[in-house]
């Protein structure tokens, strides 16, 4: 790898390569892409080849139903600790569960975190409630906020139209850890007006308004109704442990589209109320108050102001670059840290996990 700390090549599970500076550090491995279950012990064993291999692994912390790289990183939390590479684990944290499920994921945790050098979270939240829900330490973790994750096709395309498509409708997306009850009762109030749930959570429900449709839709879907939303709302469920909602908020501030939160976790680290979003309580008078401001014509001229202003901060400080940039750093600090700890031992850190 080369005698440099800082700036070293690692592998990772995470495709920043369109990132010019992770693109020059970074050695990816690319995931299988139909999600299957096999794929997931697939992957598992791909993470502990370039372990046994490489000096720096970045990983990325909720990928599928059975979240290989933990897995992983549980496995390689067995090997002598001199040939344990230094991992960073980033992305979404996890919800708990309760029940066998969730002491599995407690032990699993438990496990993994004897490997892991770093947490990177996504909430100023997590650096306090991360380490005392998972028993971590808390000097493991760093924060790297979220991004716009739209491809650059995407960016393009809609940098290309003159204004987003214009719709009438109010707008809510997404399955997890949603709450669409509020809204329900909010529609219920408000019969003149049109309500878009692009969701599968409501799949089977006979008593929804008449001026609501709901039903899962196509990526692009997604995209088109949230560009031309009167109002998006992310309507995120209460009492979580984890960031939820970024990808959606963010993409409807990119767009210049009113966008109304509930305030959990990470969402006052990505929008200034007032300012540059609408953050609710997540209760039905919350919900209703914030789309009388931003459908009363005497507010529009703030109102524009206001999405301005929060397609600026997108565009600033919510991007892949600096994203990519974060976690480059938090993985320059967790090299040097193992560094400086295996000269503490009197090892030499390049070579402790080959030389015995």
């Amino acid at each position: 790898m080369g005698s440099s700390l800082f700036g070293s090549k690692f592998a990772t599970t995470m495709n920043y390569l369109d990132v010019p500076q992770f693109a020059a550090r970074a050695r990816l491995s690319p995931r299988p892409a139909t999600g299957k279950l096999s794929d997931a012990f697939k992957i598992v064993a791909q993470i502990l080849r370039l372990a046994s291999t490489e000096e720096a692994l970045l990983l990325a912390s909720s990928w599928g139903r059975l979240h290989p790289d933990v897995l992983a990183c549980a496995l390689i939390g067995f090997w002598p600790r001199r040939l344990r590479p230094v991992v960073v684990l980033s992305g979404c944290m996890w919800e708990p569960n309760s029940g066998p499920r969730g002491l599995a994921e407690k032990l699993v945790i438990k496990l993994a975190d004897r490997a892991i050098c770093r947490y990177a979270v996504q909430s100023t939240e997590e650096l306090t409630i991360f380490p005392e829900l998972w028993g971590v330490d808390p000097a493991k973790l760093s924060l790297c906020l979220f991004c716009l994750s739209l491809s650059r096709q995407e960016l393009t395309a809609a940098d290309t139209q003159a204004s987003p498509p214009s719709g009438d409708h109010i707008f809510a997306g997404g399955n997890s850890h949603r709450d669409y009850e509020p809204l329900l009762a909010v529609a219920r109030q408000m019969p003149e007006h049109k309500f878009i749930l692009a969701t599968r959570l409501l799949d089977g429900r006979a008593d929804l308004p008449p001026n609501v449709t709901a039903g899962q839709v196509s990526h692009r879907q997604f995209m088109d109704l949230l560009a031309g939303a009167r109002a998006n709302i992310i309507p995120i469920r209460q009492g979580l442990h984890r960031a939820v909602g970024q990808q959606t908020y963010l993409t409807s501030m990119w767009f210049g589209r009113p966008t109304i939160v509930t305030d959990t976790l990470g969402v006052r680290d990505h929008l200034r109320n007032g300012k540059t979003g609408l953050i609710v309580d997540g209760s039905p008078q919350s919900y209703m108050r914030a789309l009388e401001w931003v459908l009363d014509p005497g507010h529009q001229a703030q109102l524009a102001r206001l999405t301005a202003a929060a397609r600026r901060d997108v565009q600033k400080r919510f991007t892949r670059e600096n994203h990519a940039n974060c976690l480059l750093k938090v993985l320059d600090q967790a090299v040097g840290a193992a560094s400086l700890n295996a000269a503490a031992t009197g090892r030499n850190f390049y070579r402790s996990r080959s030389s015995d």
